[in-house]
């Protein structure tokens, strides 16, 4: 059995491992407003809420700063307002999850 500090210690390394991986999608801004955020103002929010079935999948987390993050909520927000600061490769991703949206929000 693992020491319990031992896999806090691993836990909050694939969390942090995760907010950078995240947070390099977009550059190092929010995905919202486009102002870049530190990596210790960052918050990690689901594209789609898990309340609505959205995975802890990489692909359907993005950075925002706490003043976006607190503006969204709880709401699903229309991919449109993600696009102008989303790499090339992440915003083919967010088509196909729109598409998924799109199937089961209408």
């Amino acid at each position: 059995m693992e020491p319990k500090g031992v896999r806090m210690r691993g836990k909050k390394q694939r969390k942090a491992d995760i907010k950078r991986i995240v947070l390099g999608k977009t550059d190092g801004v929010c995905a919202r407003c486009g102002k870049h955020i530190s990596f210790e103002k960052a918050t990690i929010e689901h594209f789609v809420p898990k309340y609505r079935g959205g995975a802890d999948d990489e692909r359907n987390l993005l950075p925002l700063c706490k003043n976006c993050n607190k503006q969204k909520g709880s709401r699903i927000v229309a991919v449109e307002e993600y696009y102008p600061y989303l790499k090339r490769v992440f915003t083919l991703t967010a088509n196909e999850y729109k598409k998924e949206w799109e199937k089961v929000y209408s």
